[in-house]
């Protein structure tokens, strides 16, 4: 059961730059244990919103309010921050790191500044490696992995945080459907586990399969909010991204798919 202002609460957010608003007055709300996707045409603001919530603008945005479970996330580039907020963006990491170094690397929140891993540290990361079915890969360097393996992994990084909130920029843009799949899975675990999750997503049909919620953003602004089935309909997809569009359903389970028409 979901409390009211438990989660993420994202109120009235203005983000500006020089001669453009690239969120205005965004409000919406994530309960722990939910899945909520954000949705809308390339420069509609999800990018910005994830990285906005996660602390990454610094401190200029133009008004509103970012809490988690009734209190506000510590200041932007903080430990206190990063112990709550995790996100997994698209990253062009190319050190040669192994596996079990890059999933370390979401521990330095909880670490002292020169102190070595604790046994709670190494734990979390086992952890993380399993919950994100990359524990086998553990020993194999990044850049030898398939586009999908990478995904899981920085996933598994996200996870070694020990997250409330994990944002997720993308995770299945540019994999095949298995590997698309995979993901969708063990977000769905994550969820489960008690975390609020918000994802970025291009793909319409699966952010109708995974998400309890959508979140429409079009110009920085939100234009829908609530679930799929009364989100996603063929008229507001065609007004937010400017294209005609067919919707068809399976009568059995209720699933939609969505096409260019």
């Amino acid at each position: 059961m979901t409390v009211a202002g438990k989660g993420l609460v994202v109120r009235d957010l203005t983000y500006t730059v020089p001669g453009r608003t690239i969120l205005a007055d965004v409000s919406f709300h994530v309960p722990a244990g939910s899945i909520a996707g954000l949705v809308g045409p390339n420069g509609a603001g999800k990018t910005t919103l994830l990285r906005a919530v996660v602390g990454a603008v610094g401190n200029r945005l133009g008004g509103g309010s970012i809490a988690f479970d009734g209190a506000p996330l510590g200041p932007p580039g903080s430990r206190a921050r990063a112990r709550t907020v995790g996100l997994v963006e698209p990253t062009g990491l190319a050190a040669p790191l192994r596996v079990g170094e890059v999933v370390a690397l979401g521990r330095f929140p909880h670490r002292s500044q020169f102190g070595a891993p604790t046994d709670r540290d190494r734990a979390a990361v086992c952890g993380a490696l399993e919950r994100a079915g990359v524990g086998h890969l553990e020993d194999r360097r990044l850049s030898t992995l398939s586009d999908g393996e990478r995904q899981r992994v920085l996933i598994a990084r996200a996870l070694a945080q020990n997250p409330r909130l994990l944002l997720l920029d993308e995770p299945t843009s540019h994999l095949d459907l298995g590997a698309a799949s995979r993901v969708a899975a063990i977000v769905r675990q994550i969820a489960a586990d008690g975390v609020a999750v918000v994802a970025a997503l291009h793909d319409l049909t699966m952010a109708a399969g995974l998400c309890e919620q959508i979140v429409v953003l079009d110009d920085g602004r939100v234009v829908a909010a609530g679930p799929p089935r009364d989100v996603l309909t063929r008229e507001l997809v065609e007004a937010v991204y400017r294209v005609r569009c067919e919707v068809f359903e399976n009568p059995a389970t209720g699933t939609r798919v969505f096409a260019l028409g």
